[in-house]
């Protein structure tokens, strides 16, 4: 399968679903999404974040109401997991937005849809109330279930960014061509990545090639929804890359600052 065949297959499962069938999730659905979400954490780090699944998302719902949601809608879902990060660094969130990437790809297998719900500035006895956690905070939230429509839509590619304003060799002084990335093999990974969803579609992602790797930056930082954006971004990039063979995984090491440019990770090609 060729690389253009393999990007678009990946592209093709990451739509968001906001409408669902009125249908709840069957005892042998719900019990695999626990294992999913379970393994997700134990391979992320459970002392650094955890995976909770609420299965009675007309509770969820009614907490959430008006408060959260797709540009202050609330998504309506059989189901909801919470992605729960368990301490103040950073790099938490980073890993848990990639492991939400990872948990969609699953749920997607299991014939389900799902969708973000931004929950950033939502309060936390709210979100408590929604969840039932002690512990930390919940930084965002996926809605889950059977999809109403089971086309698969199409995503928008006419308002992305061109990738030469997105990726620089050496430093932010040099743009990257096209002829660099195609000499480099990088060139359709990141004119597919860069349909990775991201916060009011901002695009705030930035890399920087140097030698043998890749170095992710957020441009004018603005908080922990940039974090998510970053570990989307990771996700997409490492889905991508497989089909050069390029190993998966990204060293997080996240170093928060008000300069323009806010490093994230870095990842070996």
């Amino acid at each position: 399968m060729g690389v253009t065949m393999l990007t678009t297959n990946f592209l093709k499962t990451r739509t968001s679903t906001r409408d669902y069938k009125d249908k709840n999730l069957d005892e042998n659905t719900t019990k695999k999404i626990f294992e999913i979400v379970e393994a997700e954490a134990e391979k992320l780090g459970k002392e650094d974040l955890s995976f909770l699944v609420n299965t009675d998302g007309e509770s969820v719902y009614k907490s959430l109401e008006g408060v959260a949601g797709y540009r202050g809608i609330m998504i309506k879902a059989p189901a909801y997991i919470a992605l729960n990060t368990l301490n103040n660094n950073p790099a938490s969130i980073v890993k848990g937005a990639y492991g939400m990437e990872e948990i969609i790809t699953r749920l997607n297998e299991l014939g389900l849809g799902s969708c973000w719900i931004t929950v950033s500035d939502v309060e936390t006895t709210v979100k408590q109330s929604a969840f039932n956690f002690t512990d930390g905070d919940v930084n965002l939230l996926l809605a889950v279930g059977y999809p109403l429509n089971d086309e698969v839509r199409q995503q928008r590619y006419d308002d992305r960014k061109p990738t030469e304003d997105l990726v620089f060799l050496g430093d932010f002084d040099t743009q990257a061509t096209d002829e660099d990335l195609e000499q480099r093999g990088l060139n359709d990974i990141f004119d597919y990545a860069k349909f990775a969803p991201s916060t009011h579609n901002e695009q705030p992602w930035r890399f920087v090639i140097v030698d043998d790797e890749i170095n992710l930056y957020i441009e004018d930082f603005k908080g922990d929804v940039n974090l998510i954006d970053a570990g989307i971004i990771m996700y997409y990039i490492d889905e991508l890359g497989k089909s050069l063979a390029m190993a998966s995984g990204w060293d997080v090491k996240p170093e928060i600052s008000s300069d323009k440019y806010t490093y994230i990770a870095t990842k070996k090609m």
